[in-house]
């Protein structure tokens, strides 16, 4: 071996040594939630209504089926999940911050895709963060603390972020997928790049883009469209007080289409622009009472030319949560609704949303095990008006239109 192999080769093996000598130890952490409920759903609406006879125009009349998903046990897992995080020290001013996060099932019912939660690789200095990455969108981040456990579904407001119409609570994805999840707000969103603020004197700032990967060639039978997602908070923290203010725009998504509206990427309906707006807000009282609060307005539009074709629908929702602990113990409630809302026809035909609204509650009750464990039950709903279908995550099954959710369940969540 000459000098100059002898030399690359203490150069490559020196190299990793370097690396770790100035890396962070790698943490491992994760979250097991199994839980155990019973749930169906009642009060489907008969078939024969139709927007015809006072159904909503959004709703065919071939939706309205009267069939109720019946009484069953299941075992669910919430946001289970197994991780791994670090950072590198670059300089004293700059590192490299990393993290793989995966779901798990402990009730053993799906598979899981490595790295198909939160995940990431960026950088980290004294003006913020910023990555690549598979990540919840800013718009999602506040609304993960309104629950009084993070990750059971139950617990999980359902209501708002979703229009209803079978359209998942929560999604992860990483770009446009032509199904119901195309009209979802709370999305852990893949081909992202974000950037987090430091705090300055309790205020913050994120800001999300999910870059047009999808975007396609205009053909003589199809539009080219360029999918992509731009989402935004203003957060500020107070003490016992916290505000965020989010917005989310989807160009070309076609969330329309997945409610009733004509079907997107035609040369008549050629793009589209849904958008979210949401505040987000929390008092804690020195009694231990904690009030969480959430009002919102999602709107989804598209540039349909065919006359009679609905082209916008918006609604508005609200939810509320109050948390009172005693020590290990705390009892809570939850309450929400969704309007009706309203939509346009192209040429400005009349158009209904009655019977589009919905309402979603939870009561029960944790008890703190350890610092770590909680055991925890809860009985919850989601009631629909005649046309509504909005579901609980995770559902059942398909809603039917009318159909209302009923479950109660205990579980245990273990976070290491």
């Amino acid at each position: 071996m000459n000098h100059r192999t002898a030399f690359r080769v203490a150069g490559a093996l020196a190299f990793p040594v370097l690396l770790s000598a100035q890396a962070s130890p790698v943490q491992i952490y994760g979250t097991l939630l199994p839980f155990l409920d019973n749930v169906q759903t009642s009060g489907a609406t008969a078939p024969g209504l139709s927007p015809a006879t006072g159904g909503a125009s959004l709703v065919p009349a071939s939706a309205y089926t009267g069939i109720n998903l019946p009484s069953r046990n299941r075992i669910t897992s919430g946001t289970s999940n197994l991780g791994f995080r670090g950072s590198f020290a670059i300089t004293s001013e700059l590192k490299v911050v990393f993290q793989i996060e995966s779901a798990v099932s402990p009730d053993g019912d799906a598979p899981n895709t490595l790295a198909g939660r939160n995940s990431r690789l960026g950088l980290e200095g004294s003006w913020g963060t910023v990555f690549y990455g598979n990540w919840d969108t800013p718009y999602k981040f506040p609304l993960l603390a309104v629950g009084p456990l993070r990750g059971l579904s139950p617990f999980d407001n359902a209501l708002t972020t979703s229009p209803g119409f079978n359209v998942p609570g929560t999604t992860t994805q990483s770009g446009r997928v032509n199904g119901k999840a195309d009209a979802a707000f709370n999305r852990r969103q893949g081909n992202s790049v974000q950037y987090w603020s430091p705090d300055m004197g309790g205020l913050s700032v994120r800001v999300a883009y999910s870059v047009n990967e999808g975007r396609t060639v205009a053909s003589a039978t199809a539009p080219s469209i360029s999918p992509d997602i731009l989402s935004g908070l203003v957060s500020y923290r107070n003490g016992p007080l916290t505000l965020s203010l989010g917005y989310e725009r989807h160009n070309d998504y076609f969330g329309l289409s997945q409610l009733g509206g004509a079907a997107g990427a035609t040369l008549t309906n050629a793009s589209s622009h849904d958008e979210g707006q949401e505040l987000v807000a929390s008092w804690t009282f020195p009694t231990g009472t904690k009030v969480s609060g959430i009002v919102e307005n999602l709107t989804y539009d598209t540039d349909d030319t065919v006359v009679g074709n609905v082209n916008q629908y918006k609604r508005f929702a609200w939810y509320t949560l109050v948390q009172q602990r005693f020590g290990p113990h705390q009892v809570f409630a939850s309450f929400g609704q969704a309007s009706n809302g309203s939509c346009t026809r192209v040429g400005g035909a009349p158009a209904s949303t009655d019977g589009l609204a919905g309402r979603q509650f939870s009561l029960g009750y944790t008890y703190a095990l350890s610092r770590t464990a909680d055991l925890f039950v809860s009985y919850y709903g989601m009631n629909n008006d005649r046309s509504a279908s909005y579901a609980v995550f995770p559902s059942p099954g398909t809603v039917a239109p009318g159909a209302s959710t009923k479950g109660f369940g205990m579980g245990l969540l273990y976070a290491f």
